[in-house]
């Protein structure tokens, strides 16, 4: 027994001797678990605190404004014909003007009893006022949104060469019910353009004169008028 306390005294001794030594390592281990837990109770509270619903911020606007420049070009379209055929009629006939024949007797034989009366009617008037409904039109776009039209015209030769015959033509003229104020008349005339699109064209009548004084001859007798638009 005494032997066996000897032993365990020892043993006993030497454990402790061992603990004391050892001490400072389990205290720094204890030390390490101790920070570890610290560190991840740390990092749960902040994710939880960052799970935590935030109040929603104001929205941030910004807003910018740009100008927009479309430049329109400046046209203008005419509708016009390119040819008018004018077509009179008229009726022969014979008529006795003091209600007995008439007769003409050659002044070589001496008988100049009777003439053919000076008052003999002729056939048609000497002159005729002609208007051309809508023979022609514009459109388009202007500075001022306006624009003028004008006219000029020939006399009608017969196409027979060597013709004399002619049918005068005065008093060329254009209207228009789409003049700046209304309706307008006149050699020249300023109308609106009314636009691009083709239901708003200004639409427009061509009017003459014509005089058959010189006229001597039945068949064709051509001339030419031109209508001119201008943008103002």
């Amino acid at each position: 027994m005494f032997a066996g306390n000897i032993f365990g005294t020892g043993v006993d001794a030497l454990h402790a001797e061992k603990l004391k030594s050892n001490y400072p390592d389990k205290r720094r281990t204890i030390m390490r678990h101790f920070n570890a837990i610290r560190t991840i109770a740390l990092g749960a509270a902040l994710l939880a605190m960052s799970a935590i619903s935030k109040p929603a911020e104001a929205a941030v606007t910004q807003s910018g404004t740009t100008t927009v420049t479309v430049t329109m070009p400046e046209y203008l379209v005419l509708h016009y014909y390119s040819a008018v055929a004018l077509n009179f009629s008229a009726t022969s006939a014979s008529s006795s003007q003091t209600g007995s024949p008439l007769s003409a007797t050659w002044t070589t034989l001496g008988d100049t009893t009777e003439t053919l009366s000076a008052s003999a009617t002729e056939v048609g008037p000497s002159s005729a006022n002609i208007t051309l409904k809508n023979a022609w039109a514009i459109a388009g776009l202007s500075s001022s949104g306006t624009a003028t039209v004008s006219i000029t015209g020939t006399d009608f030769s017969a196409t027979r060469v060597g013709s004399t015959s002619k049918i005068g033509v005065s008093g060329y003229g254009l209207a228009s019910t789409n003049g700046v104020s209304g309706a307008v008349t006149g050699s020249t005339i300023t109308t609106q353009l009314r636009g691009v699109t083709g239901q708003t064209q200004t639409v427009g009548d061509v009017k003459m004169t014509l005089n058959f004084s010189n006229t001597t001859e039945s068949g064709a007798h051509t001339g030419s008028f031109t209508i001119t638009a201008q943008t103002i």
